[in-house]
């Protein structure tokens, strides 16, 4: 086995916001050194009155899928709060979920792919 690298500690980072608003995000993750994101479409299945009562109108979201070093989830996170004002209700979710093993030499390749194109 050739050398590979080791990524530092990394999770994955899940925004969901109203349609048509991942692109700002991906944009603003691009500008916090974030190689990868994936806006995938997404449709609440909460019943009308359900949202009705939690005054959220719109059903169909962003799901923006990102891989973060754990070191820079903290200033994201203020970014989130501060520039895409999460911190309100109504403008959307985000969180972690810690990345703890790779079942693929592929994928594993990818993600070297992704940390070693950051020391260039």
């Amino acid at each position: 086995m050739d050398e590979k690298c080791i990524p530092k500690k990394i999770k994955l980072l899940i925004s969901i916001v109203d349609r048509g608003k991942g692109q700002k995000f991906t944009e603003m993750y691009k500008n916090n050194n974030v190689k990868y994101n994936l806006i995938a479409l997404g449709s609440g299945t909460a019943e009308s009155e359900i949202l009705d009562y939690l005054g959220l109108g719109e059903t169909e979201k962003d799901i923006v899928i990102s891989i973060v070093h754990e070191d820079d989830v903290k200033t994201i996170m203020n970014n989130l709060r501060e520039k895409m004002h999460l911190s309100k209700p109504g403008n959307g979710i985000a969180f972690t979920i810690p990345i703890t093993s790779i079942d693929s030499a592929t994928t594993l390749d990818y993600l070297c792919s992704l940390f070693n194109s950051e020391k260039e």
